[in-house]
């Protein structure tokens, strides 16, 4: 006889209540801040990520392959550091968060971007028109840069500007009124608009690099050892007078670390200005035969409000308008500069 495998036995489904517990809030602590000093980051930042160098990856030196001054110079690993700084490394913040580290960004270097801009000899501002004067003038431009829309350019302010410039041991001075009344070097504000704007049929643009090469504890880009400053040569409207193509404007804008001790010579003509931190910090403007001024930033830096330490721009404006000569020479203990994209 078989007995039944199984019997299957149904229990009913019992439905347990729904028990709430209490929200329990614990206190809040707060635990006190610790402030590590800024300079340790780095250091422990580059202990986490970056093995030490083997022998072949250049142990004892920097570490990085780097000469203290990347891309543009031609110094050696010999070379000077950063000015001011020992031949150490300075980091130099910018009062938002970042940094730049002079000779080791590879972004940042002793080698200048400019735009060149060519223009006609038949332009109301430059050769036809115009005779130059070497003191006219201080205040061509309003002492504050035009930052809209993107655009870093200088305003126009006047054609003989506010006074007449007097040059001595390379420092500029100002005697306004004028004594005299010279004759005007700008035809006007919608002219000078053309300088540093791209204008079809007007002028022609063209992108270039001035390369500051290592002179001593010095950076220098000088013209003298060739036919003189024709960067355009050949290139724009490549409208000969004299064998070369005069008539542009050259403008750069840079960011650079400020360090006590740093200056910033110009030798050249014709029109330079020069803004550090959006002010009129060199003013060289007008047709002129060659000038040479000085800009010390430890001496203007309470009218630039600046301070060693931190990073600021520098914006470069120059013209050259009139024959038979073109002279261009910078002479700067800066040795890094970073690239600023402005609006064209």
């Amino acid at each position: 006889m078989k007995l039944a495998s199984s019997l299957a036995v149904r229990l009913p489904l019992v439905r347990l209540p729904l028990v709430r517990l209490p929200l329990v809030r614990l206190p809040l602590v707060r635990l006190p801040l610790v402030r590590l000093p800024l300079v340790l980051f780095p250091l422990v930042f580059a202990w986490a990520c970056v093995a030490p160098p083997t022998e072949a990856d250049g142990a004892g030196d920097s570490g990085d392959g780097s000469d203290g001054n990347t891309g543009g110079s031609s110094s050696s690993t010999d070379g000077p550091g950063p000015v001011g700084s020992g031949g150490s490394t300075l980091v130099v913040t910018d009062g938002s968060g970042g940094s730049i580290e002079p000779g080791t960004d590879p972004d940042c270097d002793s080698v200048m971007e400019v735009v060149l801009r060519d223009f006609n000899a038949s332009h109301s501002d430059f050769e036809e028109t115009h005779a130059g004067q070497d003191d006219v003038g201080c205040g061509m431009v309003m002492p504050t840069l035009d930052t809209a829309d993107g655009k870093r350019q200088p305003v126009f302010q006047g054609s003989i500007g506010t006074g007449q410039r007097m040059i001595t041991d390379g420092i500029i001075s100002c005697i306004t009124p004028w004594p005299y009344t010279p004759p005007g070097e700008i035809t006007s504000a919608l002219t000078f608009a053309d300088w540093y704007n791209d204008v079809p049929s007007v002028n022609m643009t063209v992108e270039a690099t001035l390369d500051l090469t290592a002179s001593g504890n010095s950076f220098v880009f000088d013209s003298a050892g060739t036919p003189g400053f024709f960067p355009l040569d050949g290139q724009g409207f490549d409208e000969q007078t004299q064998g070369h193509n005069f008539h542009f404007t050259t403008e750069a804008h840079v960011r650079f670390g400020y360090q006590s001790g740093q200056v910033f010579t110009f030798s050249g003509d014709d029109d330079l200005w020069i803004f550090v931190n959006d002010k009129l910090a060199l003013d060289l403007g007008g047709l002129h035969s060659p000038l040479t001024a000085t800009l010390d930033f430890d001496a203007q830096a309470a009218d630039l409000g600046i301070a060693p330490g931190n990073t600021y721009n520098m914006d470069i404006f120059h013209a050259e308008r009139h024959t038979s000569a073109s002279n261009f020479r910078i002479e700067t203990n800066i040795s890094c500069f970073t690239k600023v994209v402005v609006v064209r």
